[in-house]
């Protein structure tokens, strides 16, 4: 078995967690007493393996059963892994919902998406001001402004490789379940494409296309991109590298 420890210290000072709780209002992790749920749905509905979940306390930790398999290693990921993880991520995409928000309590409308959106790339910029240039904060405050979405779907914010397992050089499992939220897919997306070089990226989006339509990111990537530098979801620290990155989907 694995058991996985709150540690209060850390998640107080995290940008990540502050983000989440922000945006989706998930109150980690004391929600940890719903990820019974998290468990049950991507057991069902994904096509990657899944810890059995044990038990669970709200703000302690979190028991769920041992999974054999090797780390993936985001230097040597196969074509076979990006289709597998294409296939996994459209199955979940295809569940699509109204409202928003915790998994386990998705209470937001599609209209307060945007204004929420606006609000928490304020609250986070605020933290360090310096960090962000003017130009940037208003280019994306002004994109989130714009969003007008209607669907949402399960989401992973912290999806990595690293978070994943892999057996005989086939991706296997997805074993971190802490982060899945209700949100839009082009968040989750706009994650990924920073992970994937434009070959893994054609092959995705392929695969990903069998089981579902590849959605538009460029009216949303921008805002998306400040968000996730700001949770520190891929540890850069150069904010002009990293919003002005490679984009490889429309």
């Amino acid at each position: 078995m694995v058991l996985k420890l709150c540690n209060h210290d850390t998640i107080k000072t995290s940008s990540f967690w502050q983000g989440v709780n922000s945006l989706f209002a998930v109150d980690f992790p004391d929600s940890l007493n719903q990820i019974q749920q998290i468990h049950t749905f991507l057991s069902e509905h994904g096509c990657l393996t899944i810890p059995e979940y044990i038990a669970s306390e709200a703000s302690r930790y979190v028991l769920v059963r041992h999974i054999i398999g090797d780390d993936v290693d985001a230097e040597t990921v196969s074509d076979s892994m990006v289709r597998k993880l294409a296939s996994h991520l459209a199955q979940l995409h295809r569940h699509q919902l109204s409202n928003w928000g915790a998994f386990h309590h998705a209470g937001f409308s599609a209209k307060q998406w945007s204004e929420r959106l606006h609000h928490t790339l304020m609250t986070l910029a605020e933290l360090d001001p310096a960090t962000i240039p003017n130009n940037i904060l208003e280019q994306a405050l002004e994109q989130a402004k714009k969003l007008n979405l209607t669907t949402f779907s399960p989401i992973m914010l912290d999806l990595r490789w690293d978070q994943m397992l892999h057996q005989q050089g086939q991706l296997s499992a997805i074993v971190d379940m802490d982060a899945f939220v209700i949100g839009p897919r082009e968040l989750e997306l706009v994650l990924l494409e920073y992970q994937l070089n434009q070959q893994q990226a054609n092959t995705f989006e392929q695969a990903y296309q069998q089981i579902s339509d590849m959605p538009a990111l460029a009216e949303q990537r921008y805002g998306y991109r400040l968000l996730l530098f700001l949770m520190n979801s891929l540890g850069e620290t150069d904010i002009t590298k990293w919003i002005n990155a490679p984009t490889w989907w429309k």
